[in-house]
Protein backbone atom coordinates (compact mmCIF):
# COMPACT_ATOMS: atom_id res chain seq x y z
CA UNK A 1 0.00 0.00 0.00
CA UNK A 2 2.96 2.33 0.32
CA UNK A 3 4.59 1.61 -3.10
CA UNK A 4 2.05 4.44 -5.19
CA UNK A 5 3.43 7.34 -1.64
CA UNK A 6 7.51 6.55 -2.44
CA UNK A 7 6.68 6.66 -6.05
CA UNK A 8 5.09 9.92 -5.88
CA UNK A 9 7.84 11.17 -3.74
CA UNK A 10 10.63 9.56 -5.67
CA UNK A 11 8.77 11.33 -8.88
CA UNK A 12 8.70 14.76 -7.06
CA UNK A 13 12.63 14.61 -6.23
CA UNK A 14 13.87 13.42 -9.85
CA UNK A 15 11.42 16.85 -11.15
CA UNK A 16 13.25 18.94 -8.53
CA UNK A 17 16.99 17.41 -9.33
CA UNK A 18 15.75 17.91 -13.53
CA UNK A 19 14.92 21.51 -12.41
CA UNK A 20 17.79 22.09 -10.14
CA UNK A 21 20.32 20.81 -13.46
CA UNK A 22 18.47 22.90 -16.06
CA UNK A 23 18.96 26.29 -13.79
CA UNK A 24 22.36 25.38 -13.32
CA UNK A 25 23.00 25.04 -16.95
CA UNK A 26 21.12 28.12 -18.25
CA UNK A 27 22.46 30.81 -19.98
CA UNK A 28 23.12 33.87 -18.16
CA UNK A 29 22.19 36.72 -19.68
CA UNK A 30 24.43 39.73 -19.37
CA UNK A 31 23.30 43.09 -20.52
CA UNK A 32 25.90 45.79 -21.85
CA UNK A 33 24.78 49.65 -21.97
CA UNK A 34 26.32 51.20 -25.03
CA UNK A 35 26.30 54.83 -25.15
CA UNK A 36 26.87 56.97 -28.24
CA UNK A 37 26.86 60.61 -29.36
CA UNK A 38 24.32 61.90 -31.98
CA UNK A 39 24.40 59.07 -34.01
CA UNK A 40 20.90 58.73 -34.64
CA UNK A 41 18.94 58.84 -36.84
CA UNK A 42 21.65 58.95 -39.73
CA UNK A 43 23.51 55.60 -38.88
CA UNK A 44 20.66 54.08 -37.33
CA UNK A 45 20.78 50.81 -39.12
CA UNK A 46 24.97 50.57 -38.89
CA UNK A 47 24.86 50.59 -35.13
CA UNK A 48 21.43 48.59 -34.98
CA UNK A 49 23.45 46.19 -37.49
CA UNK A 50 26.29 45.61 -35.42
CA UNK A 51 24.51 44.92 -31.93
CA UNK A 52 23.02 41.88 -34.12
CA UNK A 53 26.32 40.95 -34.97
CA UNK A 54 27.73 40.70 -31.74
CA UNK A 55 24.44 38.96 -30.23
CA UNK A 56 24.56 36.66 -32.61
CA UNK A 57 28.38 35.68 -32.11
CA UNK A 58 27.87 36.08 -28.37
CA UNK A 59 24.63 34.44 -26.78
CA UNK A 60 23.34 35.42 -23.27
CA UNK A 61 25.01 39.03 -24.17
CA UNK A 62 22.54 41.81 -25.22
CA UNK A 63 23.17 45.55 -26.14
CA UNK A 64 20.95 48.13 -24.78
CA UNK A 65 21.94 51.29 -27.34
CA UNK A 66 21.39 54.79 -26.05
CA UNK A 67 22.03 57.89 -28.22
CA UNK A 68 22.75 60.80 -26.29
CA UNK A 69 23.23 64.63 -27.80
CA UNK A 70 26.86 66.38 -27.46
CA UNK A 71 26.09 69.54 -25.20
CA UNK A 72 24.20 66.63 -23.08
CA UNK A 73 26.71 63.78 -22.73
CA UNK A 74 29.25 64.53 -19.69
CA UNK A 75 26.97 65.11 -17.44
CA UNK A 76 24.39 62.69 -17.84
CA UNK A 77 27.32 59.94 -17.57
CA UNK A 78 28.86 61.74 -14.72
CA UNK A 79 25.37 61.72 -12.94
CA UNK A 80 24.87 58.67 -14.05
CA UNK A 81 28.00 57.27 -12.41
CA UNK A 82 27.69 58.97 -9.24
CA UNK A 83 24.20 56.97 -9.51
CA UNK A 84 25.73 53.58 -9.50
CA UNK A 85 24.07 52.77 -13.13
CA UNK A 86 27.15 53.66 -15.84
CA UNK A 87 26.85 52.81 -19.42
CA UNK A 88 28.83 49.63 -19.87
CA UNK A 89 30.61 51.08 -22.87
CA UNK A 90 30.49 55.29 -23.81
CA UNK A 91 31.62 56.92 -26.62
CA UNK A 92 33.25 60.10 -25.76
CA UNK A 93 35.69 62.40 -27.36
CA UNK A 94 39.19 62.61 -26.24
CA UNK A 95 38.52 66.03 -24.38
CA UNK A 96 35.82 64.53 -22.32
CA UNK A 97 37.46 61.06 -21.85
CA UNK A 98 40.80 62.81 -20.13
CA UNK A 99 38.16 65.29 -18.00
CA UNK A 100 36.52 61.67 -16.94
CA UNK A 101 39.57 59.72 -16.20
CA UNK A 102 41.02 62.57 -13.95
CA UNK A 103 37.92 62.00 -11.67
CA UNK A 104 39.42 58.52 -11.73
CA UNK A 105 36.21 57.30 -12.79
CA UNK A 106 37.25 55.24 -15.87
CA UNK A 107 38.84 52.11 -17.00
CA UNK A 108 42.90 51.81 -17.42
CA UNK A 109 42.29 50.43 -20.93
CA UNK A 110 46.37 50.17 -21.27
CA UNK A 111 46.06 47.27 -18.52
CA UNK A 112 42.42 46.17 -19.87
CA UNK A 113 43.08 45.52 -23.60
CA UNK A 114 46.26 42.66 -24.55
CA UNK A 115 48.94 44.58 -26.54
CA UNK A 116 48.43 42.49 -29.17
CA UNK A 117 44.78 44.51 -29.51
CA UNK A 118 46.24 47.79 -28.70
CA UNK A 119 48.81 47.30 -31.53
CA UNK A 120 46.32 47.61 -34.40
CA UNK A 121 45.00 51.44 -33.87
CA UNK A 122 47.86 54.07 -35.25
CA UNK A 123 49.95 54.79 -32.27
CA UNK A 124 49.23 58.56 -32.01
CA UNK A 125 45.57 57.86 -31.97
CA UNK A 126 45.98 54.88 -29.30
CA UNK A 127 47.74 57.45 -27.40
CA UNK A 128 45.39 60.50 -27.88
CA UNK A 129 43.26 59.76 -24.42
CA UNK A 130 46.62 59.39 -21.97
CA UNK A 131 46.07 60.93 -18.62
CA UNK A 132 49.45 60.85 -16.80
CA UNK A 133 51.00 58.32 -18.78
CA UNK A 134 48.00 55.48 -19.20
CA UNK A 135 45.10 55.25 -21.83
CA UNK A 136 41.60 55.67 -20.96
CA UNK A 137 39.58 55.18 -24.69
CA UNK A 138 39.91 52.49 -27.69
CA UNK A 139 39.91 54.88 -30.65
CA UNK A 140 36.82 54.80 -33.07
CA UNK A 141 36.25 57.54 -35.78
CA UNK A 142 38.48 60.12 -36.89
CA UNK A 143 38.28 62.72 -39.78
CA UNK A 144 41.65 64.65 -40.54
CA UNK A 145 41.60 67.94 -41.95
CA UNK A 146 42.98 68.55 -45.77
CA UNK A 147 43.89 71.39 -47.67
CA UNK A 148 40.94 72.82 -50.52
CA UNK A 149 41.91 75.41 -53.15
CA UNK A 150 40.59 77.73 -55.46
CA UNK A 151 42.10 76.33 -58.44
CA UNK A 152 40.62 79.68 -60.26
CA UNK A 153 42.17 81.81 -57.53
CA UNK A 154 45.74 79.96 -58.04
CA UNK A 155 45.78 80.54 -61.57
CA UNK A 156 44.81 84.67 -61.01
CA UNK A 157 47.36 84.53 -58.41
CA UNK A 158 49.75 82.81 -60.65
CA UNK A 159 50.17 79.96 -58.30
CA UNK A 160 50.74 76.07 -59.18
CA UNK A 161 47.54 74.79 -58.87
CA UNK A 162 49.41 71.40 -59.17
CA UNK A 163 52.16 72.05 -56.39
CA UNK A 164 49.80 73.33 -53.00
CA UNK A 165 51.88 74.63 -50.64
CA UNK A 166 53.22 71.24 -48.25
CA UNK A 167 54.11 73.07 -45.42
CA UNK A 168 52.10 76.27 -42.94
CA UNK A 169 55.00 78.87 -44.27
CA UNK A 170 54.49 78.04 -48.08
CA UNK A 171 50.82 77.93 -46.97
CA UNK A 172 51.05 81.72 -45.60
CA UNK A 173 53.49 82.76 -48.55
CA UNK A 174 50.94 81.42 -50.93
CA UNK A 175 48.14 83.26 -49.07
CA UNK A 176 50.13 86.54 -49.37
CA UNK A 177 50.00 86.27 -52.69
CA UNK A 178 46.63 85.52 -53.36
CA UNK A 179 45.45 88.82 -51.52
CA UNK A 180 48.25 90.89 -53.20
CA UNK A 181 47.65 89.86 -57.08
CA UNK A 182 43.67 89.28 -56.53
CA UNK A 183 42.27 90.74 -53.69
CA UNK A 184 40.39 87.85 -52.69
CA UNK A 185 41.57 86.97 -48.71
CA UNK A 186 43.88 83.59 -49.51
CA UNK A 187 43.12 82.25 -46.14
CA UNK A 188 41.21 82.16 -42.38
CA UNK A 189 44.12 80.54 -40.52
CA UNK A 190 43.17 78.53 -37.29
CA UNK A 191 44.48 80.67 -34.85
CA UNK A 192 40.85 81.68 -33.50
CA UNK A 193 40.69 81.65 -29.68
CA UNK A 194 41.58 78.07 -28.48
CA UNK A 195 42.22 76.57 -32.16
CA UNK A 196 45.51 78.70 -31.29
CA UNK A 197 46.68 76.24 -29.15
CA UNK A 198 46.77 72.94 -31.45
CA UNK A 199 49.07 75.18 -34.06
CA UNK A 200 51.56 75.65 -30.93
CA UNK A 201 51.61 72.02 -30.45
CA UNK A 202 51.49 71.49 -34.47
CA UNK A 203 54.57 73.26 -34.31
CA UNK A 204 56.25 71.74 -31.72
CA UNK A 205 55.71 74.89 -29.01
CA UNK A 206 54.12 72.69 -25.49
CA UNK A 207 51.07 74.30 -24.04
CA UNK A 208 51.93 72.60 -20.63
CA UNK A 209 54.98 71.48 -18.53
CA UNK A 210 56.06 67.58 -18.69
CA UNK A 211 54.37 67.06 -15.59
CA UNK A 212 51.33 69.48 -16.75
CA UNK A 213 51.19 71.52 -13.74
CA UNK A 214 52.67 74.35 -15.30
CA UNK A 215 51.43 76.77 -18.30
CA UNK A 216 54.79 77.31 -20.39
CA UNK A 217 53.05 78.72 -23.76
CA UNK A 218 54.94 82.29 -23.72
CA UNK A 219 58.51 81.11 -24.95
CA UNK A 220 60.03 83.36 -27.22
CA UNK A 221 59.00 81.09 -29.74
CA UNK A 222 55.42 81.03 -28.84
CA UNK A 223 55.69 84.53 -28.71
CA UNK A 224 57.24 84.98 -32.20
CA UNK A 225 54.96 82.53 -33.70
CA UNK A 226 51.86 84.78 -32.59
CA UNK A 227 53.33 87.74 -33.45
CA UNK A 228 53.56 86.22 -37.38
CA UNK A 229 49.74 85.97 -37.44
CA UNK A 230 49.16 89.21 -35.92
CA UNK A 231 51.50 91.00 -38.08
CA UNK A 232 49.43 89.34 -41.15
CA UNK A 233 46.22 90.34 -39.41
CA UNK A 234 47.67 93.82 -39.48
CA UNK A 235 48.22 93.66 -42.85
CA UNK A 236 44.72 92.72 -44.16
CA UNK A 237 45.78 89.21 -45.07
CA UNK A 238 42.82 87.71 -43.33
CA UNK A 239 39.69 89.15 -42.44
CA UNK A 240 38.46 89.50 -38.54
CA UNK A 241 35.84 87.25 -39.71
CA UNK A 242 38.82 84.88 -38.78
CA UNK A 243 38.79 85.89 -35.19
CA UNK A 244 34.97 86.43 -34.63
CA UNK A 245 33.09 83.48 -36.87
CA UNK A 246 36.50 80.96 -37.23
CA UNK A 247 35.54 77.82 -39.02
CA UNK A 248 31.79 78.07 -40.00
CA UNK A 249 33.06 81.91 -41.50
CA UNK A 250 36.12 80.30 -43.37
CA UNK A 251 33.72 77.81 -45.14
CA UNK A 252 31.21 80.16 -46.19
CA UNK A 253 33.14 82.72 -47.35
CA UNK A 254 35.48 79.56 -49.38
CA UNK A 255 32.07 78.60 -50.75
CA UNK A 256 30.87 82.16 -51.70
CA UNK A 257 34.18 81.82 -54.01
CA UNK A 258 36.41 84.68 -51.37
CA UNK A 259 38.56 82.50 -50.01
CA UNK A 260 41.81 80.88 -51.88
CA UNK A 261 42.18 77.90 -49.29
CA UNK A 262 40.19 76.04 -46.55
CA UNK A 263 41.56 73.65 -43.93
CA UNK A 264 38.77 71.44 -43.18
CA UNK A 265 37.44 67.63 -42.94
CA UNK A 266 37.05 65.95 -46.54
CA UNK A 267 33.45 66.27 -45.71
CA UNK A 268 32.76 69.26 -46.25
CA UNK A 269 33.35 69.38 -49.73
CA UNK A 270 29.39 68.03 -49.39
CA UNK A 271 28.42 71.36 -47.86
CA UNK A 272 30.63 73.21 -50.64
CA UNK A 273 28.86 70.99 -53.45
CA UNK A 274 25.51 71.58 -52.27
CA UNK A 275 26.12 75.75 -51.93
CA UNK A 276 27.82 76.37 -54.76
CA UNK A 277 28.49 73.67 -57.24
CA UNK A 278 30.73 76.24 -59.26
CA UNK A 279 33.02 77.00 -56.35
CA UNK A 280 33.26 73.10 -56.23
CA UNK A 281 34.05 72.16 -59.68
CA UNK A 282 37.08 74.36 -59.05
CA UNK A 283 38.18 72.91 -55.89
CA UNK A 284 41.29 71.06 -56.00
CA UNK A 285 42.59 69.17 -52.52
CA UNK A 286 46.04 68.60 -51.23
CA UNK A 287 47.73 67.53 -47.62
CA UNK A 288 47.17 69.48 -45.02
CA UNK A 289 50.16 71.79 -44.71
CA UNK A 290 52.37 70.32 -41.56
CA UNK A 291 53.52 72.53 -39.04
CA UNK A 292 57.07 71.96 -37.65
CA UNK A 293 55.74 69.06 -35.48
CA UNK A 294 54.99 66.91 -38.28
CA UNK A 295 51.75 66.22 -36.38
CA UNK A 296 47.99 67.24 -37.42
CA UNK A 297 45.44 68.17 -34.78
CA UNK A 298 42.01 65.92 -36.28
CA UNK A 299 39.12 65.65 -33.46
CA UNK A 300 38.95 61.53 -32.45
CA UNK A 301 36.00 59.85 -31.05
CA UNK A 302 37.10 57.04 -28.56
CA UNK A 303 35.09 54.69 -26.41
CA UNK A 304 35.76 54.28 -22.94
CA UNK A 305 34.59 51.76 -20.11
CA UNK A 306 33.71 52.91 -16.42
CA UNK A 307 35.16 51.78 -13.63
CA UNK A 308 32.02 51.08 -12.27
CA UNK A 309 30.38 48.39 -14.97
CA UNK A 310 29.84 45.72 -13.51
CA UNK A 311 30.97 43.87 -16.85
CA UNK A 312 34.05 45.04 -17.40
CA UNK A 313 35.76 42.64 -18.96
CA UNK A 314 32.73 42.00 -21.60
CA UNK A 315 32.48 45.60 -22.09
CA UNK A 316 36.01 45.99 -23.34
CA UNK A 317 35.30 43.06 -25.04
CA UNK A 318 32.44 44.27 -27.20
CA UNK A 319 34.13 47.48 -27.40
CA UNK A 320 37.14 46.03 -29.34
CA UNK A 321 34.57 44.26 -31.88
CA UNK A 322 32.44 48.10 -32.36
CA UNK A 323 36.15 49.59 -33.70
CA UNK A 324 37.82 46.51 -35.47
CA UNK A 325 39.21 46.45 -38.48
CA UNK A 326 35.80 44.91 -40.46
CA UNK A 327 33.61 47.26 -38.50
CA UNK A 328 35.33 50.93 -39.24
CA UNK A 329 36.14 49.94 -42.51
CA UNK A 330 31.86 49.32 -42.80
CA UNK A 331 31.07 52.20 -41.16
CA UNK A 332 33.57 54.62 -43.72
CA UNK A 333 32.07 52.78 -46.25
CA UNK A 334 28.39 54.56 -45.56
CA UNK A 335 27.11 56.63 -48.06
CA UNK A 336 27.47 59.79 -47.47
CA UNK A 337 29.71 59.15 -44.87
CA UNK A 338 33.41 60.55 -44.72
CA UNK A 339 34.77 59.21 -41.31
CA UNK A 340 38.08 57.51 -40.97
CA UNK A 341 38.82 54.84 -39.35
CA UNK A 342 41.52 54.65 -36.16
CA UNK A 343 43.08 50.92 -36.69
CA UNK A 344 45.88 50.90 -39.74
CA UNK A 345 44.68 47.89 -41.22
CA UNK A 346 40.99 49.45 -42.66
CA UNK A 347 42.77 52.81 -43.10
CA UNK A 348 45.26 50.44 -46.37
CA UNK A 349 41.86 49.02 -47.52
CA UNK A 350 41.74 49.88 -51.41
CA UNK A 351 38.70 51.67 -50.74
CA UNK A 352 40.35 54.66 -49.51
CA UNK A 353 42.30 54.59 -52.73
CA UNK A 354 39.42 54.65 -55.27
CA UNK A 355 39.83 57.17 -57.96
CA UNK A 356 36.87 58.88 -59.21
CA UNK A 357 35.64 62.59 -60.76
CA UNK A 358 34.94 64.60 -57.94
CA UNK A 359 37.73 66.03 -55.56
CA UNK A 360 36.24 63.39 -52.91
CA UNK A 361 38.24 60.89 -53.78
CA UNK A 362 41.10 62.27 -53.66
CA UNK A 363 40.54 64.36 -50.47
CA UNK A 364 39.92 60.54 -49.04
CA UNK A 365 43.01 59.44 -50.31
CA UNK A 366 44.87 62.07 -48.84
CA UNK A 367 42.81 62.01 -45.52
CA UNK A 368 43.51 58.34 -44.93
CA UNK A 369 47.37 58.76 -45.42
CA UNK A 370 47.31 61.70 -42.75
CA UNK A 371 46.44 59.23 -40.08
CA UNK A 372 49.44 58.07 -39.38
CA UNK A 373 50.35 61.97 -38.29
CA UNK A 374 47.03 62.66 -36.67
CA UNK A 375 46.68 63.49 -32.93
CA UNK A 376 43.72 64.89 -31.43
CA UNK A 377 45.88 67.82 -29.20
CA UNK A 378 43.08 69.13 -27.18
CA UNK A 379 44.32 70.61 -23.89
CA UNK A 380 42.81 68.79 -21.15
CA UNK A 381 43.32 71.22 -17.54
CA UNK A 382 41.35 71.26 -14.55
CA UNK A 383 39.23 74.47 -14.15
CA UNK A 384 39.02 74.38 -18.27
CA UNK A 385 36.28 76.88 -19.27
CA UNK A 386 37.91 79.32 -16.98
CA UNK A 387 41.58 78.59 -18.79
CA UNK A 388 39.91 78.50 -22.10
CA UNK A 389 38.29 82.07 -21.42
CA UNK A 390 41.49 83.31 -20.61
CA UNK A 391 43.80 81.84 -23.63
CA UNK A 392 40.51 83.37 -25.68
CA UNK A 393 41.14 86.79 -24.53
CA UNK A 394 44.59 86.91 -24.62
CA UNK A 395 44.36 86.14 -28.03
CA UNK A 396 42.09 88.41 -28.99
CA UNK A 397 43.83 91.42 -27.13
CA UNK A 398 47.31 90.52 -29.22
CA UNK A 399 45.60 90.85 -32.07
CA UNK A 400 43.14 93.78 -31.19
CA UNK A 401 46.17 95.82 -29.80
CA UNK A 402 45.13 95.81 -26.49
CA UNK A 403 48.21 93.92 -25.85
CA UNK A 404 51.60 93.38 -27.62
CA UNK A 405 52.06 89.09 -28.19
CA UNK A 406 54.47 88.81 -25.27
CA UNK A 407 52.21 90.85 -22.64
CA UNK A 408 49.25 88.99 -24.02
CA UNK A 409 50.79 85.40 -23.35
CA UNK A 410 52.65 86.69 -20.75
CA UNK A 411 49.24 87.24 -18.92
CA UNK A 412 47.30 84.23 -19.75
CA UNK A 413 50.44 81.96 -18.47
CA UNK A 414 50.28 83.92 -15.13
CA UNK A 415 46.51 83.35 -14.75
CA UNK A 416 46.82 79.88 -15.95
CA UNK A 417 49.67 79.20 -13.28
CA UNK A 418 47.66 81.04 -10.34
CA UNK A 419 45.04 78.56 -11.23
CA UNK A 420 46.92 75.10 -12.21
Amino acid sequence: MRFPLVRSAALTLAIVLVMTVAGLTAPQTTTLEFWTISLQPFFTDYVNGLIADYQRANPGVQIKWVDVQFQAIEQKLLAAIAGGVPPDVVNLNVEFTVRIAEKGALLDLDGAVPAADRARYFEGLWGGTRFRGRAYGIPWYIAPPVLFFNSDLFKKAGLNTLNPPDTEEEMVAAARQIKDRTKAYGFMPLIDGTRLMHRFLENGLPMLSADGKRAVFNTPAHVAYLQKYVDLFKGDYFPDDTLRRGFNGAVERYSAGQLGMLLVGPQFLLRIKESNPEVYAQTFVGPYPAGKGKVIHAGLMALAVPKASKHQQEAVKFALFVSNDENQLEFSKLPGTVLFPSTKKAAADPFFKQKGAGPEFKARAIAADELKSGRDLTVVVPNQSELYKIFREAVESAFFGKMSPKEALDWAVREWNARL
